[in-house]
């Protein structure tokens, strides 16, 4: 005879790892997991890449964990299933009608997509969300008929930027509306645009700050959408990907600690307010690993954990939800794109004027060797303490090493000046001696100690005139372009060329950043106390959409 009975509501992703949990925690329990659809446990994230052929059948996008979850860990499975209410007091949750009482509840009811609201969207029937293998089968059966190729995704976050991955792999025309005024809003500026050119590399369209005002419609489908601006885009197939919502009225319902964002709050132990219910996945709030506030997510690693502690714990066992760091890793294009921690915004607001930042652009393996591509590497930083805050990277190899590093660091509330001295594993095709990682807390924690002051893309271009640029590039470098009104001095002549330069702030730039930060140094400890350096470099100018022009002729030495 059962000795508890755990009910888990939702059979998507979440809801099957914690019955395996909990069964693997509690032999003897009855465990019922319950789920509105017909499709249980399929991997959503693994979407982009069925579009593009590199999953080619669809079914192994399905965990195949229905009958394991009911032949070996003996959970009894109710899919089609609809829970109508839940009563905490009673401990009984009403479904289909008839009362089912429990010991112990998992909430794993995931999120919801929504739906703008546009005049001739609703009831198209090539209008898909991209959030269930219903939706992806949809997609798929309408592009493979006929010549339809044509797709417009509504939203440029996360899921609409991994959409448009993959269907411009499958040799769609793509084009992404955005409302704001970027794609990726949770990247900062610079990153976001690094992502949008990629997408226009690789064949798409990125259009934003579009307000789509009306869907045309022709035999029951969205022929066309129209936009406030005039625009009119012909369309085969529109995926509605702008944003979610955590699907949690029936928690609501009962009477549970909801956030603003409806996300539902738990404790540690992923407990809800409600005693004897817990919850798990993408509808719940955790501590952030920063702030130790509540922070809501959908990433799918950070959900399976939570599944894991609430399963634990509801089947009698003792667990404890680590912070998160709220980390996402993207393939757009041909390069990856990733962050974890903080936003830029976020630091800014919780650190002030102590909220710091630097940009490096090092290279993923030793130089010597072929396709050693640059990794970007944006890390936020409190000025006083030093503390990581928060990071980003870009670059077409080693990007995920990076990111994995930095989220770490931030779980384990490391400074700038431990990311320099890390010890990380070492081998010329896989990374240089002074990891990008190193570069960027070394520089940093230069910055930090005043050592040489960094200017931000931003910082240069809000004051136009008020700072001396000088490009340290060798000739013929500069030919391609450099900031505008810059002067050229190559490094390997500033010593004898920095009594010519004029007197006020100097900002010394190069490529990437690295010939920039040395002329600093050179030129404070050579008296020139107010020179600093462009961060990130003229990369990073470019990346912001900043102009160039040709650069003015070099500064001569000084004759003997």
């Amino acid at each position: 005879m059962a000795d508890r009975t755990v009910l888990i509501l939702g059979g998507a992703q979440s809801g099957p790892s914690a019955a395996a949990r909990v069964r693997e925690t509690d032999e003897r329990a009855r465990i019922i997991l319950i789920e509105r659809a017909r499709d249980l446990d399929y991997a959503d994230s693994g979407f982009a890449y069925h579009l593009s052929g590199e999953v080619p059948a669809l079914d192994s996008l399905r965990r195949g964990r229905g009958d394991l979850l009911q032949d070996v860990y003996r959970v009894e499975v109710r899919a089609g299933a609809e829970v109508e209410s839940i009563d905490p007091r009673q401990r009984r949750v009403l479904v289909d009608g008839q009362p089912l009482e429990y010991t112990a509840l998992i909430y794993a009811a995931g999120a919801e997509s929504l739906l703008p609201e546009v005049p001739g969207l609703g009831g198209a029937g090539n209008v898909f969300h991209f959030r269930t293998l219903r939706d992806l089968e949809g997609i798929v059966r309408r592009l493979g008929t006929g010549a339809a190729r044509r797709v417009v995704i509504l939203g440029g976050g996360a899921g609409g930027v991994d959409a448009a991955d993959g269907l411009l792999r499958r040799g769609c025309d793509v084009t992404i509306l955005q409302r704001g005024p970027r794609i990726l809003p949770r990247f900062s500026p610079a990153m976001s645009r690094v992502a949008a050119d990629a997408l226009v590399k690789a064949g798409g369209k990125v259009v934003t700050a579009a307000e789509v005002t009306a869907a045309e419609q022709h035999l029951s489908s969205v022929s066309a959408l129209r936009l406030a601006n005039g625009l009119r885009i012909e369309t085969d197939v529109v995926i509605v990907a702008a944003g979610l919502r955590p699907r949690t009225a029936l928690l609501r319902k009962a009477g549970a600690s909801l956030l603003a964002d409806g996300a539902v709050a738990v404790d540690e132990r992923c407990e809800t307010s409600l005693k004897g219910i817990y919850a798990c996945g993408t509808c719940v709030a955790l501590p952030h690993a920063v702030t130790s506030e509540p922070a809501w997510s959908t990433q799918a690693a950070q959900a399976d954990k939570s599944a894991q502690v609430a399963a634990i714990n509801a089947a009698g066992g003792k667990a404890r939800m680590p912070p998160v760091t709220d980390t996402i890793l993207l393939r757009v294009g041909d390069i990856a794109l990733g962050r974890t921690g903080l936003t830029r915004d976020e630091a800014a607001a919780r650190a002030g004027r102590k909220a710091a930042a630097i940009t490096v652009h090092a290279p993923c393996r030793d130089p010597y060797l072929r396709e050693a591509d640059l990794v970007t590497i944006d890390i936020y930083y409190h000025r006083g303490s030093g503390r990581l805050l928060g990071a980003e990277a870009a670059g077409r190899a080693g990007v995920d090493k990076r990111l994995d590093v930095l989220a770490t660091a931030l779980r384990g509330g490391l400074t700038v000046d431990d990311l320099g001295g890390l010890d990380l594993a070492y081998a010329p095709a896989y990374a240089p001696a002074r990891d990008p990682v190193n570069v960027a807390g070394t520089v940093a924690a230069a910055v930090r100690s005043g050592a040489a002051p960094a200017l931000s893309v931003e910082d240069i271009a809000a004051r136009p005139g008020a700072v001396t640029l000088v490009d340290v590039r060798s000739e013929p470098e500069p030919s391609a372009g450099t900031i505008p009104g810059a002067r050229l001095v190559p490094l390997a002549s500033l010593r004898d060329g920095l009594e010519k330069l004029p007197k006020g702030k100097l900002v010394f730039f190069c490529d990437s950043g690295q010939r920039g930060y040395l002329a600093a140094r050179i030129a404070r400890q050579r008296g020139r106390r107010d020179a600093g350096f462009l961060s990130g470099g003229l990369r990073s100018w470019r990346a912001a959409g900043q102009p160039v022009t040709p650069p003015v002729p070099a500064t001569p030495p000084p004759r003997p």
